[in-house]
């Protein structure tokens, strides 16, 4: 009965802050993957602009290829977003071209790496805390069937609900994790107001 206690209390207290990473994670995973894409698309268009009117045959195909994708993308949501999207600049002309289209996906894209490892690294030590708790009871069972049992049966519970209590913050909720996210919106908010 008090294995059974454990196991539950266990579970109540890492339960809720599991699924709200999980769903953070997931948001993540969508936000990177739109960021992946975004840039995917900005060197695509970069590369047409860059191979554009070149007299190499190699270069020419290249050209083709993209012009092929742009017809195949080239319906209602996403031809609003070939033209509206900035192409990124291959020549190097001007750096804060390049940091405009650069550093936004980026950043994006990191920030949500760190959400996608915090939720990987809570379940991680969820199993590992699981696996514990299930190992000290069967240790537990273990010593009471070979009657070598020596502490009483409240005080070995209280440790093992004390050791799997995770007070841990998240990463956002860190101070290092709050210089991240500020330094992140700074980068982000400089590229758009960049003349």
């Amino acid at each position: 009965m008090l294995h059974f206690l454990l196991q539950e209390d266990f579970e109540l207290k890492f339960t809720d802050k599991i699924k709200k990473s999980k769903k953070r994670s997931r948001l993540a995973c969508l936000i990177a993957l739109l960021s992946a894409i975004y840039f995917l698309m900005t060197g695509i268009k970069g590369i047409y602009f860059w191979t554009y009117g070149s007299s190499l045959p190699f270069v020419q195909n290249i050209n083709e290829g993209i012009k092929w994708i742009f017809a195949i993308t080239w319906f209602f949501p996403l031809k609003n977003i070939w033209e509206a999207i900035p192409a990124m600049p291959f020549e190097g002309r001007d750096i804060m071209e390049f940091y405009k289209v650069v550093i936004p996906p980026a950043v994006v894209f990191g920030i949500c790496t760190l959400f996608i490892t915090d939720y990987r690294v809570l379940r991680e030590k969820f199993n590992e805390l699981k696996a514990d708790i299930e190992k000290e009871i069967a240790l537990r069972e273990m010593r009471k069937d070979a009657g070598l049992e020596t502490l009483s049966e409240p005080a070995t519970i209280d440790i093992s609900i004390i050791n799997a209590t995770n007070n841990d913050p998240s990463w956002h909720n860190t101070g290092w994790g709050k210089i991240i996210i500020g330094v992140a919106i700074a980068l982000v908010v400089t590229a758009f107001g960049l003349k």
